[in-house]
């Protein structure tokens, strides 16, 4: 009789920073390598035969990194299709937690460091034993998993090395002696076969370079631009490679922080990413005005009658020499502020055009005569919430976004679009309408900040964010986009 069990499917996730530099990581969460990213697009391409219903990752960016390579380019899975658990995070390491393995394989020889690594029952200095990881990775799999799986989908799941052993330990019934000589590769899938009560009836492994693919960019193609701020969760060259791939169009350079070293460095990473996936990304500079940080975070001089200052002019000469394609200018009051703009950046012998960012009750004021003299339009809504009601927010957004198409320039949604993925793999309810809503006004881009900058899960924030603004655009009709 057929069996009408779905497919489990098992992945460790591709390497990580912290494996490449042999290191204990347990619950730190580090970034993949290149050749980590390299290899999960590559096995995402070994399964495109097999229809995936259900994803489980961990809640450890090194996991879901892998699996966002692995689920893009075609497959458009829904976010509500991947679920997050931390009963699938990697086993904590305790103390040795960041340690050398070399080092610590000196120290304990080859034989302790192997009772350490893959002992079944192994004490770990404040740690977890591999027991105490099955304890609570099965539990997981039977109430969580298995059920899916006897409705007949098949289910992915891309963990760690050793929740992975925990679950192949439940599936194949390997004894406790033997578990320990269980191999995980980062290359290899695992495909099962099994039974309602979850154990294994055939087993089938693939391998990364095995087999050779049609090489095909993981692109997206939403019309609504997908603009990332770059920052030091963002501006490593493997990780942008990424964000370009999960959907990225526009990168934003934000001028308030970095030095010019380090912004020249956020460029080039950004355009050798660009070029690798042969793809356009256009890069903002964004001019911090006359904003002054205080404890409540950021405002700016109340007594300036300008938007721009010394210190935007000698920004607006680095944009010029280094061949931005926009200028953003903070906190515009009126169209002279952009005309003041447009002649600095005459003067250095630049081509940028300009970005007016609306975040000022004098700038809504004074919108239409704003619109007639810039390139494009931000609804910086952050700022502008500081000096309107908060209940004027929504209807302000999508007066602007009005007058734009009117007036056929683009316009881009801002400021805490997906602000819980700083540190939440997925976003709130009210955040994800909040993004659809943007598009379905007319947004032509949408902007993430501090998700992209600083946050856990830059890659994921792209992704999810492209995902949001195209099925908000298969729900539009004869939608218009002004083009930047």
């Amino acid at each position: 009789m057929e069996n009408k069990i779905g497919k489990l499917i098992i992945v460790r996730h591709g390497e990580s920073e912290w494996n490449k530099a042999g290191l204990f990581t347990g619950k730190t969460d580090v970034h993949l390598t290149r050749e980590g990213f390299r290899v999960s697009d590559e096995m995402g391409k070994l399964i495109k035969d097999i229809p995936i219903s259900k994803v489980f990752t961990s809640a450890q960016a090194r996991s879901i990194e892998t699996e966002v390579c692995m689920m893009s380019g075609g497959r458009n899975c829904s976010a509500e299709t991947i679920h997050y658990s931390e009963a699938l995070n990697e086993r904590d390491y305790g103390d040795y937690t960041g340690m050398s393995k070399s080092d610590t394989e000196m120290k304990l020889g080859k034989d302790g460091l192997n009772s350490l690594r893959r002992g079944w029952n192994h004490e770990v200095p404040n740690g977890e034993t591999l027991k105490m990881v099955y304890d609570r990775c099965v539990p997981f799999f039977l109430e969580s998993i298995l059920p899916i799986l006897r409705s007949g989908e098949n289910v992915l799941v891309v963990s760690h090395g050793n929740t992975m052993r925990s679950l192949m330990k439940y599936v194949e019934k390997i004894s406790d002696q033997d578990i320990g000589q269980v191999e995980m590769p980062f290359n290899e899938i695992f495909i099962y076969d099994i039974d309602a009560d979850g154990y294994m009836l055939t087993k089938e492994t693939r391998k990364a370079g095995d087999v050779k693919y049609e090489v095909q960019s993981s692109k997206l193609t939403s019309f609504t631009k997908i603009v990332a701020t770059i920052g030091p969760a963002s501006d490593k060259p493997e990780i942008l490679d990424e964000m370009v791939k999960a959907g990225m169009d526009m990168a934003r350079l934000n001028f308030f922080w970095p030095g010019k070293e380090e912004s020249i460095n956020r460029i080039k990473n950004i355009r050798t990413a660009a070029s690798e996936n042969q793809t356009q990304v256009l890069i903002i500079g964004d001019l911090p005005g006359p904003r002054v940080q205080n404890k409540e975070g950021h405002t700016y001089e109340v007594n300036t009658t300008k938007a721009l200052t010394d210190h935007d002019k000698g920004l607006i000469k680095f944009s010029a020499e280094n061949n931005l394609d926009y200028i953003s200018v903070s906190f515009v009051g009126n169209q002279d502020d952009i005309l003041e703009c447009r002649e600095e950046i005459k003067k250095v012998g630049g081509t940028q055009k300009i970005i007016a960012k609306i975040e000022r009750a004098e700038a809504v004021k004074n919108i239409d005569e704003i619109i007639a003299v810039t390139d494009a339009v931000m609804v910086a809504r952050g700022d502008l919430g500081n000096e309107v009601p908060l209940e004027k927010i929504p209807f302000i957004q999508e007066e602007i976004i009005k007058k734009c198409k009117h007036a056929g320039k683009p316009v881009i949604t801002a400021t805490q679009m997906l602000y819980s993925m700083k540190d939440s793999p997925t976003p709130t309810r009210a955040e994800a309408t909040d993004v659809v809503n943007a598009v379905l006004e007319g947004s032509d881009a949408v902007m993430l900040s501090e998700e992209t900058s600083t946050g856990k899960y830059p890659i994921r924030a792209v992704y999810v964010m492209e995902h949001l603004a195209l099925e908000a655009e298969h729900h539009m009709k004869d939608a218009k986009f002004n083009e930047f």
